[in-house]
């Protein structure tokens, strides 16, 4: 009989352990504090934080929900990490949080998870933070709606707005990310990267390492590179949009460095200085990256190719008035790609020939050979020059005496002769006409000046005769 009763205790007392709590934690209620509401709570349990400040910095090594009710704010003292989190499971949603330290060594974040899988970061507002949000070692979370935006520093002393480190199987959806330093991953595949906006940094995304991994829908605007991803395979890149990414020594819409099984459509790549940069890829043999259906727009360069760049697919694009519309960096021609395929290839605004039988294919090849953007290609010093009329008086030299017309850069024997849709908005439009103009103006004007001012004193002179 006593046996049964223990058995009967047990499980009553099992039963009460496993029922999940909830903590409600308020400014002006008995339990104001985040800390102290962690020290009480269980696995599985919920604490709700009401609006209010909350100047204090937060240990988590249970697996609970930590929920904000009307954005309760969490500030730091401009010192180290905020929230430190060493468990799975845990949820941290719909706070403001602020103020971390600023020492790259130590890494100050506003929240990492650390061995934390299945955790879940959501609908936060962190501002005046080194690092943003850091995850290591844990797989399978969720990082969504936040908006994150760093400490007002120089460039090389930001942090990232968000790291992902041996954390596989992660989603990163809905973020508003500004004035950091990048949005990283290293080892950390099959992950979804969507509907983020990343602005006013130094990578939009730096990638390494990570295979099997989706970018769609995002915007990376206005950093000195895009995105530079390197050393993965299996990535498939739809529907972003890259644009202004216009750093001095690179400014890459994106780049891709010895990677396999790229698979990039429907993208936009829009007035950066390089839209695509690629070398070495793929690296692979046997394997072929496929660029189709893309936006290139009005960059400085639409393309830009390593020499020995093979085994791409590069199909029904529009390559619309790029000042330089592929690059071969450091001269030379392109062998081993696919311009076209199937009775179609790309569309090239520059593109002189015509359609007779309106199937929209040209009824000539689009061959890049222009002996001013060889020369540029082998010594991009020269790109300075390449609004000067005489970039047109070389060209034509070229084609007066072949002798010194360059082997073309690439033949497509299919071009299209429309866009494949409606490429760009007004306002994009507008923005890259006028800084033409300006440049076209400049161009003009200033010889006008100087002719001028040269002819000055022989009018002058001829004025006194005639008096």
């Amino acid at each position: 009989m006593k046996l049964y009763i223990y058995a009967l205790m047990l499980i009553v007392s099992g039963g009460i352990s496993a029922k999940a709590n909830t903590y409600t934690v308020s400014p002006g209620g008995n339990l104001n504090s985040i800390s102290k509401a962690i020290l009480q709570a269980q696995n599985g349990d919920s604490i709700i934080v009401d609006g209010g400040v909350y100047q204090e910095k937060l240990l988590i090594s249970k697996e609970i929900k930590l929920i904000g009710i009307n954005r309760p704010e969490i500030i730091g003292d401009g010192k180290g990490t905020i929230i430190s989190v060493s468990a799975p499971n845990v949820t941290i949603q719909g706070f403001h949080i602020s103020s971390t330290g600023s020492n790259l060594n130590r890494e100050d974040s506003a929240v990492v998870l650390d061995n934390s899988a299945g955790s879940v970061i959501k609908d936060n507002i962190l501002e005046d933070v080194l690092f943003g949000i850091y995850l290591k070692n844990s797989p399978d979370c969720l990082v969504l709606h936040n908006k994150i935006t760093g400490k007002d520093l120089p460039l090389p002393d930001r942090g990232d707005s968000i790291r992902l480190w041996y954390s596989s199987g992660t989603a990163i959806k809905g973020n508003k990310i500004s004035k950091t330093r990048d949005l990283v991953m290293w080892w950390s595949g099959d992950t979804v990267i969507e509907d983020n906006i990343v602005e006013q940094g130094r990578y939009g995304l730096h990638y390494m390492y990570s295979n099997n991994n989706i970018f769609k829908n995002n915007i990376f605007r206005s950093n000195l590179v895009g995105g530079f991803l390197m050393y993965s395979k299996n990535i498939r890149f739809e529907n972003n949009t890259f644009i202004q990414n216009q750093g001095v020594a690179s400014g890459y819409g994106v780049g891709f460095k010895d990677l396999d099984l790229v698979t990039a459509v429907g993208n936009k790549f829009i007035d950066n200085r390089v839209g695509i940069y690629m070398d070495n890829t793929p690296t692979s043999f046997d394997v072929w990256n496929t660029i189709e259906g893309n936006k290139i727009a009005f960059n400085d360069i639409g393309a830009s190719l390593m020499p020995s760049i093979e085994r791409n697919t590069i199909i029904g694009n529009n390559f619309i008035d790029n000042n330089e519309q592929v690059e071969v960096r450091g001269g030379g021609s392109l062998k081993g790609n696919k311009w076209f395929e199937q009775s179609r290839g790309n569309y090239w605004s520059d593109y002189k020939g015509y359609d007779e039988n309106s199937d929209g294919i040209g009824d000539f090849p689009y061959v890049a050979e222009s002996l001013f953007e060889d020369m540029m290609d082998r010594n991009s010093v020269l790109r300075v020059f390449i609004h000067s009329p005489v970039t047109q008086a070389l060209d034509i030299a070229a084609k007066a005496f072949p002798v010194f017309r360059p082997a073309p850069k690439l033949k497509d024997e299919y071009p299209l002769t429309s866009p494949t849709e409606a490429h760009l908005v007004s306002d994009i439009i507008i923005k890259f006409n006028l800084r033409v103009l300006i440049t076209y103006i400049i161009l003009i004007v200033c010889p006008l000046l100087t002719l001028i001012i040269l002819i000055r004193p022989y009018k002058e002179q001829i004025i006194d005769r005639n008096s």
